[in-house]
């Protein structure tokens, strides 16, 4: 399972580098304009959690976004996985007016167990999700986002944080 999400990985990074547009870098992507954008993101926290989410808002000018999204994460580890469901706000920048610029990025929600796993300690918490990226804005418009940061989950006086990476389209 590790050895395939090596491969997954540096094949998407891979596709990452064919794919971003070198050429006029002073354009700003069309997901970049004022008006609404949208995004679907891979995630795996702790390279064992996967997850898929999706946000939905509105760009300020090229650099500001909000929006709200949802999405899960699931842990392939048991016959009935563990999964997570979980809502949030988002908030995320972007530093440049370049179609290749550095990121970051906030959420805000709550998560909730959808199934029952023997290691769960809380059955829903307030996320909070800070993180910093690297966006690349494509010929066709769209853009590819690759970030890292930490989602931490507060239940019961109790904080869990575990890292995370996520691979994004936005459109």
């Amino acid at each position: 399972m590790y050895k395939l999400k090596k491969i997954f990985t540096l094949s998407v990074l891979i596709g990452c580098f064919i794919y971003a547009d070198a050429q006029t870098k002073e354009q700003i992507p069309a997901y970049r304009l004022k008006g609404y954008a949208g995004s679907v993101s891979f995630t795996d926290q702790y390279l064992v959690w996967l997850g898929l989410d999706t946000s939905h808002g509105y760009m300020f000018n090229e650099h500001h976004y909000l929006g709200a999204g949802a999405g899960f994460f699931l842990a392939p580890v048991e016959s009935i996985p563990p999964t997570v469901i979980h809502a949030y706000g988002e908030y995320k920048a972007w530093f440049l007016k370049k179609r290749s610029t550095p990121t970051a990025g906030i959420k805000a929600g709550y998560c909730m167990f959808a199934t029952k796993h023997s290691g769960q300690k809380f059955t829903g918490a307030f996320e909070l999700d800070p993180s910093v990226g690297w966006d690349w804005g494509l010929k066709n418009g769209k853009g590819l986002n690759l970030s890292v940061g930490a989602s931490m989950m507060m239940a019961n006086r109790n904080v869990t944080a575990m890292p995370k990476i996520s691979f994004g389209f936005q459109f």
